[in-house]
């Protein structure tokens, strides 16, 4: 399913980004996990929906329609897949299974953040690419110095105006696993969600 939405209304940092291809004039970059989403609500168009940006009174449940939607604590550093909200407590369950209650407010509302992944981000009318991974170590906490740099043009697209675009994450496919930074020059852009 074709998904449009402004790009920059979109928190792309610290996605986790898998693999990428070049179809004609396109580059497809599929977002495993961490994106975030701001408050919309979904409009139906003729070639596909549009995410819309909303007050939080009139947002839907945007987030259900990818296949992968969790939220994340960072300072236990763990994903939940289900949860809920009882008396504004947070009672989670982790991909391990394990269910945790919250007892502190605070610490419920740090921890719901949602996030979501599983899509392709698509970018039309690609002039310009350019691409730089730092490759991680081992551990993946550290570097180990290794720096792979692409570069993408198209003549073909180069008088055309274009939008820049930017991407910065985790890259686990080849030239990976490290971190990504990626400027894209392209006339269009939208995300593709599996039909499933």
């Amino acid at each position: 399913m074709r998904v449009s939405m402004d790009f920059e209304a979109l928190v792309t940092f610290d996605c986790t980004y898998g693999g990428w291809t070049v179809v004609g004039d396109s580059l497809r970059v599929f977002v495993e996990k961490g994106l975030v989403l701001p408050y919309c609500k979904l409009v139906n168009e003729f070639n596909g929906v549009s995410l819309v940006r909303c007050e939080k009174s009139e947002s839907a449940r945007v987030e259900d329609m990818f296949p992968v939607h969790y939220i994340y604590d960072a300072a236990r550093q763990v994903e939940y897949d289900e949860w809920e909200s009882v008396g504004g407590l947070l009672r989670a369950r982790s991909q391990g299974g394990e269910w945790v209650q919250y007892i502190s407010k605070s610490e419920s509302s740090y921890a719901m953040h949602e996030f979501v992944g599983g899509c392709w981000f698509v970018f039309v009318g690609v002039s310009f690419s350019k691409s730089t991974v730092v490759e991680y170590a081992e551990d993946r906490k550290s570097s180990t110095g290794l720096k792979v740099m692409q570069e993408l043009a198209s003549p073909c697209f180069l008088s055309v105006s274009s939008e820049k675009y930017f991407l910065e994450g985790v890259l686990n496919a080849p030239p990976g696993p490290g971190w990504m930074s990626w400027e894209i020059h392209a006339n269009s852009f939208y995300m593709e969600l599996s039909e499933n």
